[in-house]
């Protein structure tokens, strides 16, 4: 255990990016929070006993309470916040870290249980996007068909923190959200969209839809492909209310314009401290586009091309007829009246997907 007067929330960021994380080691926040790290830059936070006695929300919202087990009010979520997925999507750290330090100095009263998951710290360190793999493309068990690296033993790891994170110990079956927050490498037509995964036993509900709204998501793009995700994996394995967010563009720490992010960064503080997250404080009720994916594109062999120009932005549309893809005797043709691409990119290894089709909801 360290020393109980040095705040872990606080820390949290600088200690990641200067190599000063200590694994394994627990304490109580000077604000009262519990905290335990289970990994580099992996913090479980649990509300102090006073703060979750007060939850109250009314609107009959998926962000209402839940009892606890004996009948009293409690934090309503296992929680899942997570960024760093990539190393060079700097936003979505900082972030976190601001919602964490205003935990720690009291600005913000945290009443849900939450797992802060800063994802690949190495490629955080490095400035880069990944090192060897890419980490979101290892979920789902995908990691065990890849070489053994730093990578592939981060997913393995987070994915074990995840299932003990979920499993709980007190007894208390609570709601499971799972936000992943990214930035986009490329421009988009909606700069702030919502890959948001179902499946046939946990469909994602209107209220998620609503709230993901309020945060100023301009775009959701529902599916129910599998997928090796972060995001599809909490929803596909524990029925958690996921999604991956994409905030933007990628820029480096301290170049980020954090106003632009207002939108989320309120919605989380909202949630976390016990609110409902798609309450917006100047009452608006937004409508972002709503698509469904139609299909993905997969590359299959080195004779793959996408007839796509590398800086096309996301949700470029196409018309029907429209050969986007070929692969050897294989091509892909719009078949809709109209689709959207979604992630274009051709330099994917063999097997992945080299774009998303998507279509009107």
């Amino acid at each position: 255990m360290t020393d109980a007067k040095r705040s872990a929330l606080r820390h949290w960021l600088s200690d990641v990016r200067e190599s000063r994380d200590h694994p394994h080691d627990a304490g109580i926040d000077p604000c009262g929070v519990r905290w335990q790290r289970h990994a580099e830059g992996v913090l479980e936070l649990t509300p102090a006993a006073s703060d979750t006695s007060d939850v109250s929300d009314s609107s009959g919202s998926a962000d209402a309470e839940l009892p606890s087990a004996a009948g009293r009010p409690s934090h309503r979520y296992d929680a899942i916040l997570s960024c760093g997925i990539h190393g060079d999507e700097t936003a979505p750290i900082e972030i976190v870290d601001g919602i964490l330090r205003d935990i720690s100095d009291g600005k913000l009263t945290l009443r849900e249980r939450v797992l802060v998951v800063l994802g690949n710290p190495d490629a955080v360190r490095a400035g880069k996007r990944y090192l060897e793999y890419d980490l979101n493309r290892l979920f789902q068990g995908a990691h065990a068909k890849r070489a053994e690296s730093p990578a592939v033993q981060r997913a393995r790891e987070l994915e074990v923190i995840v299932a003990q994170f979920f499993a709980g110990g007190d007894g208390v079956r609570r709601r499971r959200r799972h936000i992943d927050m990214h930035t986009a490498i490329r421009a988009s037509i909606f700069p702030r969209f919502a890959v948001v995964p179902g499946t046939p036993e946990h469909p994602p509900q209107a209220a998620w839809f609503h709230a993901l709204a309020a945060a100023d998501i301009e775009a959701t793009m529902r599916t129910e492909q599998p997928s090796v995700t972060f995001s599809y994996y909490t929803c596909a394995r524990f029925g958690a209310e996921s999604c991956t967010l994409e905030l933007g563009k990628v820029a480096p720490f301290g170049e980020n314009r954090l106003a632009d992010f207002a939108g989320i960064d309120a919605a989380l503080r909202r949630w976390l401290s016990g609110g409902d997250m798609a309450a917006r404080e100047d009452g608006q009720v937004l409508q972002p586009k709503r698509f469904r994916v139609a299909a993905e594109i997969v590359r299959r062999t080195d004779a793959f091309v996408l007839d796509v120009p590398a800086d096309t932005p996301n949700f470029t549309a196409y018309p029907a007829g429209t050969v986007l893809a070929r692969d050897g005797e294989n091509t892909y043709t719009v078949s809709h009246p109209e689709e959207r691409i979604v992630f274009p990119n051709a330099n994917v290894a063999n097997g992945l997907r080299a774009g998303v089709m998507v279509v009107p909801e």
